[in-house]
Formats: C-alpha cells, structure tokens, sequence
C-alpha cells in the first residue's frame, strides 16, 4: 500500500510539560494554581512521571518499532535564574541522548515548547524587549552542551499557537495581551529562531535546524460569505505561512512591528503539525485575531477548538508548503480520545495521506505522532488521551494501545499492510 520511502524518520513525539512532571519553575506552574484554568483543576505535578521513567519509555518507544523521538528540552529547568545553569539538568538531558543512542533511536530535539521560566515571564516573555536576546544565551549553552548530540533541531515548536493562546486568547500563560503584544512576541520569535539556528549551526556545520508551527485547516462558516471566505484566508495565512515566510525569504506580515533584519533564509527544513479542521467567520470585534472567529458547526463561538479530524487537509497543507523548496516533516498528528479504534482509523487516514504525498513527489523526511504517552494537555488536563501508550494515573503503569502495535507495522514496514489493517482496524476503508 504505497511506496516506501527511503530514511524517512518515523517515530513519536512527547512534550516535556505534558509528561516528565514536576516543572515548577515555569510560568505554566504557576498558571495552574489558580482553581479553573484547567480542566478539572488538574495538575503537571507528577504528568507521567517521564522525567523519571524517560529511559524505561525511550525503551518502549524502541520496542515499538520507531527510530526516533521528538522531545523538547525544559528551558526552565535548564536556567532557572537568569544567566543560572544547572548542572542536575543538563546531566538529565546528556542521559536522555545517552538512552537515545543506546535505543537507536534519532533525537529531533527542540529546544522550547509552551513553557517558559518564571523569571522569563516576569520580565516581559515573548512581547518583552529582551527576549530574542534572553533566548539567544539559552539556545547557544544548549549548542554548546549538547550540539554535537543531534542533528535535527527546532528552536521553538508550535510558537504561532502559543502566542494565538496565551496572547489573544488568553487561555495560556501570560493570559493577557492584544494585538500589540502578539505582534512584539511574533517577532521576538522569528529573530529567537534565527539567532538560535545561527547558534546551533557554529556548534555543528551540519546541523538541521527548522522552523515550526501548528499547521491548521479552515474553512468559512459561511460559503457563501466573502467576509467568512477571507476570514478563513487570513487565520490560514497567520497559523501556517507567517513565521515560514519570514524565516525562508524575509515576507513579514502586515503588522505593527518591524521586521528583524536577519531571520530570512533561517531553516533547513519546516516542520508542522496537524490535527484537523475548524471553522471560522468573520467578526468586527475581534481585531486581536484579524477580525476573525472559531466557531462551531452553529457559528458558536469557541476558544479552545477541537479540531475535527481531516485527512485531505494534511495533503493540502504538504503541497502548499512545497513553494518553499526545503524538506518538511510532520512533527505531530494524533486524536485525543479514549476509542482506540477511532484512534487507529485517524493514523491509518492521515499516514496513508502522508506517504501518497511523498508518493507524488514531496519532500517530507519524517512523520511523529503525538503523542508517545498519555499526559497533561494544557487548559484539557488530563481529558484527552494522545497516548501510543496508555499511562494509568494511580499507578503510572504503561500499556501499550493496539494502535500502539498498528504503528510499530508501519515504522518497521514504511508501508501500510494489508494484514496490520485487518488486525487492528478491520474497519478501515481499503484504499
């Protein structure tokens, strides 16, 4: 069922918050602590316990058939007072390369992902004045600790999404903010990415450091609507081409900041994830979000959007990106559900999307799915189920999903196999 394509990395991803536990010296501790930010007032305080059991997982994860892991580095265990490096830290990542090494597994580390240290966030975060500088001094102690360890970095993973939610939104840390902050943290970004793909690059000539964002799928409330139309034209353009355009050619989107000098041509590859559909329309107050709004199916305004699984999307998002003329790889796809069939059905949907896309000819080096472990899911707590493998709370123990066993066919093979459908997923159409 399709071709087989030749080194691809396949693999699974985790995320350092949502699982390794005990991160207290991040702002999203101390955004926890007050009652309802999260559902059911769930807590990262234990996760899945991974920053303990990383090697028993790294171990699984090999079992399991894949030949590399995404995992982001915690900048706030990493410094946890400015210009501060911690020893105990940054041995528990040398140990984290080690046990990848010794799996076989490939490192795709990145080097932020969500969280932030609290004294970061106190002076300013993305939106404050220093932070493309304050990154800067992070990324290149990371370079020089651990550059030579891994070939695949990312800079910062998904930061279109976290300034959507923590700026706009208000659903994530700092909670408040408007057009003005968004657009200073955007570009903070774009120059932190730059400044830290030069960093990463004088610790290793040939590293591959890429650009990333939340890659999403929209479409207007209303067809028939050409304010709906270009609403939906406007959150694709911000989610899915800003940072790519600013980082591959220097196109910066027309917002009141000024463009950084020096981030164009800043990435070897683009990696993105995608977990479906949502809906927009146009809405006159919402300027923070370029007068636009997710809604539901009733054009109900939503916040916090579930996106509805979509696999013609994934081949749409693969062959806009391919204007840029540098490699992609999918750093994340998954279903957050307790129905592992249903789970089973989204990766045979979206895996077989992704190799028809490189079948016709795209550049894609490498597909991850979110998430190897169940864990803590922002704002969701501990709702959706990501997990390959099944975490029970109580006792920790991990159990791997049948999707689990579906996957580990398609890592070892590259390929979907008749018999692996059958036997997880009898259900699924046969393409």
């Amino acid at each position: 069922m399709t071709g087989r394509p030749e080194g691809f990395l396949w693999g699974a991803a985790v995320s350092a918050h949502a699982v390794e536990g005990g991160n207290f010296n991040s702002d999203w501790w101390r955004w926890e602590q007050r009652p309802g930010r999260v559902r059911e007032n769930g807590s990262s305080k234990v996760a899945a316990d991974h920053f303990r059991r990383y090697r028993e997982d790294i171990g699984l994860a090999r079992k399991l058939g894949h030949g590399a892991l995404l995992f982001n580095l915690e900048w706030s265990r990493i410094e946890p007072e400015p210009g501060r490096f911690d020893d105990g830290s940054i041995a528990h990542y040398g140990d984290v390369f080690d046990a990848l090494a010794e799996a076989g597994l490939e490192p795709v580390c990145a080097l932020f992902h969500g969280t932030s240290p609290g004294w970061f966030a106190e002076l300013g975060g993305w939106a404050g004045p220093g932070a493309a500088r304050l990154f800067e001094r992070y990324a290149r102690w990371v370079a020089e600790a651990f550059g030579k360890r891994c070939r695949w970095w990312i800079p910062i993973l998904e930061p279109m999404h976290l300034i959507e939610m923590g700026y706009v939104e208000g659903l994530w840390p700092p909670g408040r903010g408007g057009v003005l902050d968004g657009a200073r943290a955007f570009g903070n970004v774009a120059q932190a990415h730059a400044r830290a793909w030069r960093a990463l690059h004088d610790a290793r000539g040939d590293a591959m450091v890429g650009a990333s964002t939340r890659a999403r799928r929209f479409r207007p409330w209303n067809e028939h609507s050409a304010w709906d139309y270009r609403a939906s034209m406007r959150e694709t353009a911000r989610c899915n081409h800003w940072l790519f355009d600013a980082v591959t050619s220097g196109r910066w989107p027309r917002i009141p900041v000024a463009a950084p000098a020096d981030v164009s041509g800043t990435a070897d590859f683009l990696a993105f994830s995608y977990y479906g559909a949502e809906i927009v329309r146009f809405s006159a107050i919402r300027p923070g979000r370029l007068f636009t709004q997710v809604v539901d199916e009733t054009g109900g305004p939503v916040r916090n959007p579930r996106p509805q699984p979509c696999a013609e999307g994934l081949r749409e998002i693969v062959e806009a990106y391919g204007r840029y003329k540098v490699p992609l790889l999918i750093s994340g796809t998954g279903l957050g559900t307790g129905d592992d069939a249903a789970r089973c059905g989204f990766m045979l949907d979206h895996v077989w999307a992704a190799l028809d896309c490189v079948r016709n000819g795209a550049d894609l080096r490498g597909y991850f799915w979110y998430s190897l472990l169940d864990g803590f899911e922002w704002t969701e707590g501990y709702g959706p189920r990501y997990g390959l493998i099944h975490v029970d709370r109580s006792s920790q123990a991990r159990t791997p999903n049948a999707s689990a066993y579906l996957y580990k066919d398609i890592c070892e093979r590259g390929v979907i196999q008749r018999g692996a459908v059958d036997q997880f997923c009898p259900g699924w159409d046969d393409r």
